[in-house]
């Protein structure tokens, strides 16, 4: 398939007119010193500071680096005129657009560089290599990202509490329920008049933590099969974009989505006494309190839970922390982990003239001293390499934590949403299991009759079947 290219050169035009008429300007630049830009999230600063540092050791380059929360908000004009950055790392960066316009640097020659004796390509995860190509401006396929983390999601829980009061971890949705009604029986004094929850979590700014559950437990009741279907956005019947849609037709490839939907329903939405007091309208900041102050037993999180939580609450917690194997659907379920943000990326502007430097400093970011100080820097995350040689002895004998994220990653199937679909990349946030970016567990909370599996499934079946004609258009696909 190709995409339109009259469509990609008139959007790649319009989008530098004003700044490049249509050209790639570059700006001269220091070649002993390398400008890199990381989003300001839940890693926190500490690795690339000591990536830097340990860099700039080896080699003598120079390494600047800035930590920006607005990143996302500039990085196309940056790419189209004169970027200011060698290297950007972040999430939902739309890369296959960038690289389809020419305003990303081609990474061919990084991906056959040498590695600690091995191709770099070689060094990456599972279908990291995939999930790195696109076509260029002339429809050829090239090297254009290299995936930032490989991700794990899912309930962290306070593992002192669990062993202070006998719970167990629970190993499936059945074992999960009993042992929230079991905390709740508890009446474990949580202070100021009040006793422990389950779960402690935010509706009002993060309320899609509770994806990481329910996208395990839909790949286990369906497979990966019937997921891969549904990221290849085409109709059953003729594998065309034409009916697309019918991805989302609850009776169809989407039907197990609802079925995990309403294990949460069940846990979440009918049981209000299994969360802390108003979650639902509750922002970030009170949530990870409340599992800070040991008001509730658990919260649903991602792989940057510990270091995030920490440094909200401004201290470290006093207790031992480790996220769980997600509690299996079914007894006979296969294990899977879902890896959140696996579709952050790292890119190079085409612009810049330090681009060898860039992928030398990215090589680097493959060896396995890297990859150790990165999990130990940002305690928890793992950078989307393959840690099956890298010994993590030292840090997981004094950290849990980083132990049962390297556990869930090493002992699951992994598998992840992200796409190399035009219709998804072409169509930002408009394609996904929820449909426009909308959520619906906080609403499903404050008035579950209005957001039953039934009600949702028709919404957005129906949300997706009317839009897909401009969807197909957005994306220059037919």
């Amino acid at each position: 398939m190709k995409l339109n290219k009259y469509l990609l050169a008139t959007v790649a035009c319009l989008s530098a007119l004003s700044l490049t008429g249509c050209g790639k300007k570059t700006v001269k630049r220091n070649e002993n010193e390398l400008l890199i830009c990381v989003y300001d999230g839940g890693y926190g600063t500490d690795w690339i500071d000591a990536l830097a540092k340990d860099y700039e050791a080896k080699t003598g380059i120079t390494v600047t680096w800035t930590a920006d929360t607005s990143l996302l908000d500039r990085i196309e004009d940056q790419l189209n005129n004169v970027s200011d950055y060698d290297i950007y790392m972040s999430q939902d960066i739309n890369w296959q657009n960038f690289a389809a316009q020419g305003l990303l640097a081609n990474l061919d020659d990084l991906y056959d560089q040498d590695v600690e004796g091995v191709k770099f390509k070689d060094r990456l995860v599972p279908a990291a290599e995939e999930m790195s190509k696109a076509e260029d401006e002339n429809g050829d396929m090239h090297y254009y990202k290299v995936c930032y983390t490989q991700g794990a999601g899912g309930i962290v829980y306070n593992i002192d509490m669990f062993e202070e009061h006998g719970w167990q971890v629970p190993t499936t949705y059945e074992e999960l329920k009993t042992l929230c009604q079991t905390i709740i029986n508890a009446h474990v004094d949580a202070g100021d008049r009040k006793t422990v929850v389950p779960f402690a979590w935010s509706g009002s700014d993060r309320q899609y933590y509770w994806d990481y559950l329910v996208f395990e437990w839909w790949a286990q009741l369906a497979g990966m099969e019937t997921i891969n279907k549904f990221r290849a956005f085409k109709g059953p019947d003729d594998g065309t974009y034409a009916k697309g849609y019918e991805v989302y037709n609850p009776t169809g490839v989407y039907k197990d989505f609802w079925t995990a939907y309403d294990m949460w329903y069940d846990l979440i939405a009918m049981n209000k006494s299994n969360s802390i007091n108003g979650a639902y309208g509750t922002n970030l900041l009170t949530a990870q309190s409340a599992f800070a102050n040991k008001e509730a037993a658990m919260i649903p999180y991602g792989q940057w839970a510990k270091h995030e939580i920490e440094n909200a609450v401004n201290r470290k917690l006093d207790f031992d922390v480790a996220m769980m194997p997600t509690p299996k659907a079914k007894a006979d379920s296969a294990q899977y982990n879902y890896m959140v943000g696996f579709g952050d990326s790292m890119i190079i502007p085409e612009n810049t003239p330090n681009k060898k430097l860039a992928k030398d400093f990215i090589a680097y970011m493959a060896t396995k001293e890297a990859c150790k100080t990165f999990v130990e820097k940002a305690e928890g995350p793992f950078l989307a390499f393959d840690y099956s040689g890298v010994d993590l002895s030292s840090i997981e004998a004094n950290d849990t934590y980083v132990k049962s994220i390297h556990d869930k990653l090493s002992n699951s199937t992994c598998f992840h949403l992200a796409s190399q679909n035009p219709m998804t990349y072409f169509n930002v946030n408009k394609l996904m299991p929820w449909i426009e970016n909308n959520y619906y567990y906080a609403s499903a909370c404050s008035k579950p009759e209005d957001n039953t599996s039934a009600t949702l499934s028709t919404k957005i079946y129906n949300t997706a079947k009317n839009s897909w004609p401009v969807w197909m258009r957005n994306a220059g696909v037919n």
